[in-house]
C-alpha cells in the first residue's frame, strides 16, 4: 500500500510540473480549441497537487497538535512509538527511524543528536516499568552498535530499574521528563 501511494504521489509530481508547463508556456503555444480543455485540466492537477501536499504537511507535523498526558496514557504501542520519533524530531533529533515492529533487538527508534546514535525504547506503562526494559536496551544498543541507549515512558521506573540504568549509563526518559518534552509541541 505504501509503495502504491509512492507511486500515485510521483505521478502527481510529474502532472504538477506539467500542469505548471502549460499554465506558463505551453498555454500560448497550443491551439485556441485545446484551451477549454488544458485550462480546467491544469487547475484541477495544481489544486490536487496542493491539497495532497496540504494533508501530508499537516499529517506529519501537526498530528500530535496540542496533545495532552491523557491522550498519550491511552495509546497503542505503536501509536506510542510514532508519538515518540516525532516528539524526538520536535527537540531537535535528525535522522530518525523506527525500527520493525518484531524482531527489533529491543531497539524501537533510533536516532541521531550531536553526533550521537541513540537507540531508544519506547514503553506505555500504566505502572511502573522494570529492569527488563533497560536490559533489553542495552542489548539492542550493543546489537545495532549505538552511542547511547535510552528508555523512554509515561509512567516512572522502578528502583532497581534505575539502580541498573545509573551503572549502564542508560538514559531514563520518564512522566516527568516526557511532560518537559512535550512542551515543544505545537498548539
Amino acid at each position: 500500500m505504501k509503495t502504491l501511494l509512492k507511486k500515485a504521489y510521483q505521478l502527481l509530481w510529474v502532472l504538477f510540473i506539467l500542469a505548471l508547463a502549460y499554465s506558463f508556456w505551453a498555454r500560448d503555444i497550443l491551439p485556441q480549441q485545446l484551451r477549454p480543455y488544458g485550462d480546467p485540466a491544469s487547475f484541477v492537477i495544481i489544486s490536487l497537487f496542493v491539497v495532497v501536499n496540504a494533508i501530508w504537511l499537516y499529517h506529519h507535523h501537526f498530528r500530535f497538535r496540542d496533545l495532552k498526558m491523557e491522550n498519550v496514557d491511552i495509546m497503542e504501542g505503536e501509536k506510542f512509538e510514532e508519538f515518540c520519533a516525532y516528539l524526538l524530531k520536535r527537540n531537535g533529533f535528525k535522522h530518525i527511524q523506527l525500527t520493525q515492529a518484531s524482531g527489533d533487538q529491543g531497539i524501537d527508534i533510533i536516532a541521531r543528536k550531536k553526533g550521537q546514535s541513540i537507540g531508544f525504547q519506547c514503553k506505555r506503562y500504566t505502572g511502573f516499568v522494570g529492569n527488563k526494559a533497560v536490559q533489553e536496551v542495552w542489548a539492542g544498543h550493543q546489537f545495532y552498535k549505538l552511542d547511547q541507549a535510552a528508555v523512554i515512558t509515561n509512567s516512572d521506573f522502578s528502583d532497581s530499574a534505575i539502580a541498573l540504568a545509573d551503572d549502564l549509563g542508560v538514559m531514563l526518559i520518564d512522566r516527568k521528563k516526557l511532560k518537559r518534552l512535550m512542551r515543544r509541541l505545537p498548539s
